[in-house]
């Protein structure tokens, strides 16, 4: 879980291991789909459609189109197939035709608990997609209404810094721009390292200006740390932080949540829940 404040002076860091969550893909990732054939097919879906909008916001050049370059290794790290990324970047460069019109859409709207929530999806077909969404907010008879006040758009990294701590690369992460820096929780468990062959390190998270995010991820890259995770995402203001203090409301948003999970065309689903 990570804890986020919002900040105002770009000098005024902070880091913290008090964390918060529900709006963060790195954190306790309580909605993540469970590790079956299932989820890794709509997460290969899910990783195609974004390599696609990537390649089509920012062009084929890696060097370039940094996010383009992170969604290629995270596809490659779940073994879609060089054929399926290579079709992607075509039609989102255009050089391989589509009758498909890829966009990202935004959804707003409460939760069980009063949580409120930003749905991204990326979809060929808005009506469709509206057609999954409203009725799982129908189910718990809540409502789809504006709630992106609640939430400051940022661009977001996640990166291994190895051994080094968070004071060792404060002067540094300054110097390139980032507003803010969190200490993360690994929460890969020794078994889990092993089986992989992974020697994580101490894991740091960045929050940027999203128009920087692209030059900022090129830097670290150079200066060879292991980005784990980049994009832009919506994070909870601070002052609007809810908590949920009773089981049945905590049963009925984490079903509410994993009706989300269920919908393909949805890529992330970021909330203002504050948890312990």
């Amino acid at each position: 879980m990570i804890n986020r404040v919002n900040i105002n002076n770009i000098r005024n860091f902070h880091t913290c291991r008090t964390l918060l969550s529900g709006h963060s893909k790195w954190a306790t990732i309580k909605h993540k789909k469970a590790a079956n054939d299932a989820a890794r097919a709509a997460a290969s879906f899910r990783m195609s459609k974004q390599i696609q909008v990537f390649a089509k916001m920012g062009g084929a050049d890696l060097n370039q189109n940094i996010m383009l370059a992170n969604a290629i290794e995270k596809a490659r790290a779940i073994n879609i197939p060089k054929k399926v990324i290579e079709s992607a970047i075509k039609r989102g460069t255009g050089e391989l035709k589509s009758t498909e019109k890829m966009e990202t859409v935004v959804y707003e709207g409460l939760a069980p608990g009063g949580i409120a929530v930003i749905i991204e999806a990326i979809t060929d077909n808005k009506n469709r997609t509206i057609g999954y969404i409203r009725p799982c907010f129908n189910k718990y008879n809540l409502n789809m209404t504006p709630t992106l006040y609640m939430f400051d758009k940022k661009g977001v990294l996640l990166i291994d810094i190895g051994n080094k701590t968070s004071d060792d690369i404060f002067e540094e992460m300054i110097e390139i721009g980032c507003e803010d820096i969190n200490e993360i929780e690994n929460n890969s468990n020794e078994e889990e390292l092993i089986s992989k062959q992974v020697d994580e390190g101490n894991l740091i998270e960045l929050i940027t200006d999203p128009k920087d995010l692209g030059k900022i991820g090129k830097i670290l890259k150079e200066q060879g740390y292991k980005i784990k995770e980049m994009g832009i995402e919506y994070l909870g203001k601070e002052d609007t932080m809810v908590e949920i203090n009773d089981e049945d409301t905590m049963i009925s948003y984490e079903k509410f949540m994993s009706l989300l999970d269920d919908i393909e065309d949805i890529t992330q689903v970021y909330t203002n829940l504050k948890e312990e």
